[in-house]
């Protein structure tokens, strides 16, 4: 289970949980669910920090990082 902690554009923090990683990348896809500008507290996997940084960056991230691990199988 994936687990997006982020603020928002009022500073708030807020958490967002994803199945698999599939589901995640999905909830990425459209720029009208996280604006690339708001900043990602952590991005866990099973308990285990994997990212933190903007929304915008998280893209190149998972292209650079083997996600394979992530993935359902």
């Amino acid at each position: 289970m994936f687990e997006l902690t982020y603020k928002d554009s009022y500073h708030v923090e807020r958490t967002l949980k994803y199945e698999d990683y599939e589901a995640l990348m999905l909830a990425l896809s459209g720029c009208v669910t996280l604006p690339d500008t708001l900043y990602v507290t952590s991005l866990t996997f099973n308990g285990q920090e994997v990212y933190q940084g903007l929304v915008g960056d998280l893209y190149r991230f998972r292209l650079f990082v083997n996600c394979s691990g992530l993935k359902k199988s």
